[in-house]
């Protein structure tokens, strides 16, 4: 039988997590919980559990469970101690920080096979702490643990920007989301008492942050030719005096002071959320200069410098990964398969992956269909094939996959864009 290049992956991953959990390692299972955390400790060579404790969460409680380690390693002729936690949140994170300071070695565990161990453990899916503890530390003994460690340096500056610009984002969509509902509220009487005035025109209002008061109050422009010029044609004159006219119409109606403050509040939330989007752009910009992927901006026509900066963010350094289909796993956009035999049964997305990475490979996907040749063939060769072709969302997604797959080429290999892929070497 022929091995391939997966296989022999694969046994090189099992041989880097058979040095790191050896038949003499103690593994201390975490159960991280907000306050505590409980902890069992599980002799690798039988998987006796050899004791357990609980300790808040936080680093003083992570120094207490090395110091209980140490003990334990002298008593049961163990040679080192190794922590195993579940990925939950970010708790995790500050007991591998205090980890890393204290030169402690320590394992993650997907909490999908937490779940799944339960199961295979009694036939039941009973749950609690300790049980929970005990079962990360066997899953860890039995080599089923992830190699992820923290990020740091420029890459972990890069992945707090962009969660920090993630965060303004849904902020700024909150209040979006505000205005259109406060248009509801007062503004029908209006529209019925001044047929002129139109949504269009209260889009415009709640983007400056305005009522119809205060721009009826405000001096008309007239526009010049040369106003005209620099105001993108005529577009802009034409909806400036509708606005101002309909405004001027609808003063004595407007009877909604406590709704126009709102919107003017909510005007404002939006504005500060798209200054500071703007700016958490320029600093991530900035970090982006020190991964020394620098380069591959402008190296695919429709991928934007924002879009590219905030992909490799959330991903982290593409040459980390062993294959290409690695960056689609990360985002969770692989696509399954329940084949057996000659039976062929493809399905959809696992999307067991970073959600927010999913949706920007989307959209840079959209970008790219509409302005690189490439992808456009691609798009357009998905959704007309004769045999079983795609929607145009499921194409879409088939499109931010073969990006993904593209950026780890490049990343991997040093070289520019190629109508064919390059090889790694």
């Amino acid at each position: 039988m022929k091995i391939t290049r997966g296989m022999r992956r694969r046994t090189a991953k099992l041989v880097r997590r058979s040095e790191l959990v050896t038949r003499e390692t103690l593994v201390a299972g975490i159960d991280i919980g907000k306050r505590g955390c409980a902890v069992v400790f599980v002799r690798a060579a039988d998987k006796a559990r050899v004791g357990r404790l609980r300790v808040p969460t936080t680093a003083e409680g992570l120094l207490e469970v090395a110091g209980r380690g140490e003990q334990l390693l002298g008593l049961h002729g163990c040679e080192r101690l190794v922590l195993a936690m579940e990925t939950t949140g970010h708790y995790w994170k500050i007991l591998a920080r205090t980890a890393e300071r204290r030169a402690v070695p320590y394992v993650t565990v997907q909490s999908f096979v937490v779940a799944r161990a339960r199961e295979f453990d009694d036939l039941t899916r009973d749950k609690t702490d300790q049980r929970d503890a005990g079962l990360i530390a066997d899953l860890a003994c039995e080599l089923r643990f992830n190699e992820v460690q923290l990020e740091t340096g420029t890459w972990a500056e890069l992945r707090s920007l962009a969660t920090a610009r993630d965060r303004y984002r849904v902020d700024q969509r909150a209040a979006l989301q505000e205005q259109r509902a406060l248009l509801e509220l007062p503004w029908p009487d209006l529209l019925h008492q001044v047929p002129d005035l139109d949504g269009s025109h209260l889009q415009a209002m709640l983007r400056l942050g305005l009522s119809p008061v205060d721009i009826a109050g405000l001096p008309r422009i007239r526009f010049t030719a040369r106003l005209r010029r620099e105001h993108v044609g005529r577009f802009l004159p034409w909806m400036a005096g509708r606005l101002w006219a309909a405004a001027r119409l609808a003063v004595a109606e407007d009877q909604s002071p406590a709704a126009t403050l709102r919107l003017q509040l909510a005007g404002q939330r939006h504005r500060a959320g798209a200054i500071a989007v703007s700016r958490l752009d320029d600093e991530l910009a900035a970090a982006f200069d020190a991964t020394g992927l620098d380069w591959l901006r402008g190296q695919l026509r429709g991928l934007g410098d924002s879009q590219l900066h905030n992909l490799l963010a959330l991903t982290g350094d593409p040459r980390r990964l062993d294959d290409a289909r690695c960056m689609v796993k990360l985002a969770g956009s692989n696509p399954t398969e329940r084949s057996s035999g000659e039976q062929q049964a493809p399905g959809g997305i696992h999307r067991r992956g970073r959600p927010l990475l999913r949706l920007l490979a989307h959209q840079a996907a959209v970008c790219l269909v509409r302005h690189h040749p490439d992808f456009e063939a691609r798009f357009l060769a998905l959704t007309t094939r004769p045999h079983r072709p795609l929607h145009k969302k499921q194409a879409y997604l088939a499109v931010a996959n073969k990006l993904l797959r593209t950026l780890w080429a490049l990343a991997v290999t040093g070289q520019p864009y190629q109508r064919t892929l390059p090889q790694a070497a």
